[in-house]
C-alpha cells in the first residue's frame, strides 16, 4: 500500500502534463518532478490519492544521458522551471509529445507545428516576486512557502536589476510587514515597479528611484487602487508596426522575443476581412489586425484594459477597429454583424459555455483559438461541434517551464 512519507526506487516510464515524470508504484501512477525518460530513481510519496500519487525526488539512481546541470541556483526550489536538467531540443520533444497526446483525445492526430523560443533564459518581461518574513522570492511548488531568490535566469538583466535594488529598499526600511507583493514589468529598455500593500501605508519612493535610474518607474497598490508614485508612467512596444503604451498592470505577452511571431501568425492565418477578437485585453492583436482588415471588433470585460485598447486606437489612428467593454458570452452573443473570423484568447479557465454556443451559432468561416493552457483548450475543441481543427502550432513562450502556448486554425465544417 502506497503511504505517505514512505521511500520507494522506480523507473521513469514518461511524462505528465506540465512535464513531470510518470512511473508505476504497486500499480499506482506516480507523478514526479525533475527527472526525465528511463531513469531510475529514489522517491519520497509527498500525497497519495486514490487513483495517483505524488513524489519528491530524493536521489537519481540510473542518470539519462539528457540530463544536464542546471544553471540556476534555485531550481528544484522555486515552482517556475521544470526543465533545467536537461537541454532545450529534449524539453521541446517533451513539451510537443504531451500537446500531441491531448490532441489525440479529441481524434486529431496529425503533425503539429512548434515554433521554439529563440531565447531560453533572460526572455521574460515580467515577474512577480512575493514578500513575507525577510524573504523576496518565488514561492515553491504547490506551496506558498517563499524561496528567497537574488535573481531570476527566465528574465531581462534590469529586471534583476531592479530586484536588488528593490531588497536593499525594503530591508533598509524594514518594510517585509507592509508590502505583500512586487511585480516587475519591462518593455525595451523601460521598466515598471508595482508594489501591492498589505497596508494603507504610503511609502518614500525617492531613494529607490534615485539607485533604479530614469528608465524606471514605481506605482503603490492597496485595495485594488493603484497610483503614480515616481519616475516613468508607461511602457512601450512596438508591434509588426503597431505602437502600443501600456501602464503598470496591462496585459502583454511575456516572452519578448517570441509576441510578434505569434501575432504575425495570427495575421495569416485569419479567413476574410472581417474580424471579431474575444478577450482581447489591451487591443495591441486587435490593433495589429485593423492594419490588415477593413474591419475589426475587440471585445474585454476589464474597464482598465478597455481603456489601454481606446487609447492605442487613437494613438493609432485605427478607425475601422471597434473595442467594445463588456462580457465575452453577452456582446458576442449580441453582435448584429456576421464576421468571417472569430480569435478566441482567453485566460487559463479557458473560454465560457455561452461564448461556444455564440460560435457554433454563427456563420464564422474560420476560428482561431490562442491558449495557455492545454487541458481547457482540448475541453473546449470538444464542445466547439460545428468546427473543424485544420493546423496546431506550438509556441515555446514559457521556455524552461511546464507551459507553453498552442495557436489552433479551426474552419466551420461543411
Amino acid at each position: 500500500m502506497i503511504e505517505d512519507n514512505n521511500i520507494y526506487s522506480a523507473e521513469i516510464t514518461g511524462y505528465g502534463y506540465d512535464g513531470e515524470g510518470v512511473c508505476r508504484l504497486d500499480g499506482k501512477v506516480c507523478f514526479v518532478r525533475y527527472v526525465l525518460k528511463n531513469e531510475k530513481v529514489s522517491l519520497k510519496i509527498k500525497s497519495s490519492k486514490s487513483s495517483f500519487c505524488k513524489g519528491e525526488l530524493l536521489k537519481v539512481l540510473v542518470k539519462s544521458p539528457l540530463r544536464e546541470e542546471a544553471p540556476c541556483p534555485y531550481f528544484t526550489k522555486c515552482g517556475g522551471c521544470v526543465y533545467q536538467h536537461t537541454n532545450y531540443e529534449n524539453e521541446l520533444k517533451i513539451k510537443l509529445q504531451l500537446l500531441k497526446n491531448q490532441f489525440s483525445k479529441i481524434g486529431y492526430n496529425k503533425e503539429i507545428n512548434f515554433v521554439p523560443s529563440p531565447k531560453q533564459y533572460g526572455y521574460r518581461n515580467k515577474i512577480k516576486l512575493f514578500v513575507d518574513r525577510n524573504k523576496i522570492g518565488l514561492k515553491k511548488n504547490e506551496s506558498n512557502e517563499i524561496i528567497d531568490i537574488d535573481k531570476c535566469l527566465l528574465v531581462d538583466n534590469l529586471i534583476n536589476k531592479a530586484i536588488e535594488n528593490i531588497r536593499v529598499f525594503i530591508n533598509a526600511q524594514n518594510l517585509f510587514d507592509d508590502i505583500s507583493e512586487i511585480v516587475i514589468r519591462q518593455e525595451e529598455n523601460l521598466c515598471l515597479i508595482n508594489f501591492i500593500m498589505k497596508k494603507n501605508k504610503v511609502l518614500n519612493f525617492q531613494g529607490l528611484y534615485l539607485m533604479l535610474g530614469s528608465n524606471f518607474g514605481i506605482y503603490q497598490t492597496y485595495n485594488k487602487i493603484t497610483t503614480y508614485e515616481i519616475g516613468q508612467k508607461f511602457l512601450f512596444a512596438n508591434e509588426l508596426g503597431l505602437s502600443a503604451k501600456f501602464n503598470v498592470n496591462s496585459f502583454h505577452q511575456v516572452n519578448k522575443y517570441l509576441t510578434s511571431q505569434l501575432y504575425q501568425k495570427v495575421v495569416d492565418s485569419i479567413m476574410g476581412d472581417s474580424v471579431v477578437n474575444c478577450y482581447s485585453g489591451a487591443g495591441v492583436l486587435s490593433g495589429v489586425l485593423s492594419k490588415h482588415c477593413s474591419r475589426v471588433v475587440g471585445i474585454e470585460l476589464g474597464k482598465a484594459e478597455h481603456f489601454d485598447a481606446e487609447k492605442l486606437k487613437e494613438e493609432n489612428g485605427l478607425f475601422n477597429l471597434l473595442n467594445i467593454n463588456g462580457d465575452c458570452a453577452k456582446v458576442l452573443y449580441n453582435l448584429d454583424e456576421d464576421f468571417e473570423t472569430i480569435i478566441v484568447d482567453p485566460p487559463r479557465a479557458g473560454i465560457d459555455k455561452k461564448v461556444v454556443e455564440s460560435i457554433n451559432n454563427s456563420l464564422c468561416k474560420r476560428l482561431i483559438y490562442v491558449s495557455c493552457n492545454s487541458a481547457t483548450l482540448i475541453r473546449d475543441l470538444s464542445y466547439l461541434t460545428s468546427y473543424q481543427v485544420c493546423e496546431v502550432t506550438l509556441f515555446d513562450m514559457f521556455a524552461r517551464t511546464g507551459e507553453y502556448e498552442t495557436l489552433v486554425i479551426l474552419n466551420r465544417k461543411a
